[in-house]
């Protein structure tokens, strides 16, 4: 399966290998143990833009 980033899969056999893929991810609890962000920051509210 070629990596694309931001679809729905196509079909059964791309269903079944995404699933694989998803069962190995780690746990937001798993990558805040090893020390990291689990999601990244989407947005900040900065005082500048919010007095705009």
């Amino acid at each position: 399966m070629k990596k694309v980033v931001n679809t729905m899969v196509r079909n059964q056999k791309d269903l079944e290998e995404q699933s694989k893929m998803m069962e190995k991810m780690k746990t937001n609890k798993q990558v805040k143990e090893n020390g990291k962000i689990p999601d990244p920051i989407q947005y900040e509210t900065n005082s500048k833009e919010s007095s705009q």
